[in-house]
């Protein structure tokens, strides 16, 4: 396979990120990576002329989306089930992409030979993805306790994920190819899903 027409997604168990990729480059082929453990899914490039050296690495921070995986799918779970709360006087902050960006994402880079950062330009504290989260699974309800109690519900190692901070800087990435992602939190509030959603 030629290196030149390879794109790299840095995302940990993305292979959820498939069929939006799909949508947005029908003609792109999708393949594993095996060379680069490190990359889930990398994406060869269309017919389109390309320097040798090409390869196009996008790092993502907590992707959202259809099919999501790791901690945005713990929080969904935990909310699902009402084992998730938010911590009194807390307001970490988390970087997020939606899946559908990062497939605009590569469509702007493919071909072109770099290393970037992606998000949604936002800054969402952790207490708002999660309201976000909880408003697409049936409008739950999250309580607020004090950090002792939390850490009974939720044991140790998720209260230190949700009162710390979690940010990437993709402002680079925004500015280079004039990237307009959506709000993650709106989009989750706000998008109506049809036939036609992931």
């Amino acid at each position: 396979m030629d290196k030149a027409k390879k794109l790299y997604i840095n995302a940990p168990d993305g292979e959820f990120l498939r069929p939006y990729i799909e949508r947005e480059l029908p003609d792109c082929e999708l393949v594993d990576s095996p060379d680069e453990a490190d990359y889930t899914c990398a994406i060869v490039g269309l017919d389109t002329p390309t320097p040798s050296d090409c390869a196009m690495v996008l790092r993502c921070p907590y992707i959202v989306g259809t099919g999501m995986t790791g901690m945005p799918m713990e929080f969904a779970r935990r909310i699902a089930r009402g084992t998730f709360c938010h911590i009194k006087d807390t307001e970490a902050r988390i970087s997020l992409i939606h899946a559908v960006d990062v497939a605009v994402a590569v469509r702007l880079t493919l071909g072109q030979s770099s290393e970037y950062v992606i998000t949604d330009g936002c800054e969402h504290t952790i207490r708002d993805f999660a309201e976000a989260l909880a408003w697409r699974i049936d409008q739950k309800r999250i309580f607020t306790l004090k950090p002792l109690w939390a850490r009974l519900l939720i044991g140790r190692s998720m209260l230190q994920f949700i009162t710390s901070d979690h940010l990437t800087d993709g402002s680079e990435f925004a500015s280079r190819f004039n990237f307009q992602p959506n709000n993650v939190c709106e989009y989750l509030r706000t998008h109506v899903y049809d036939d036609e959603s992931l």
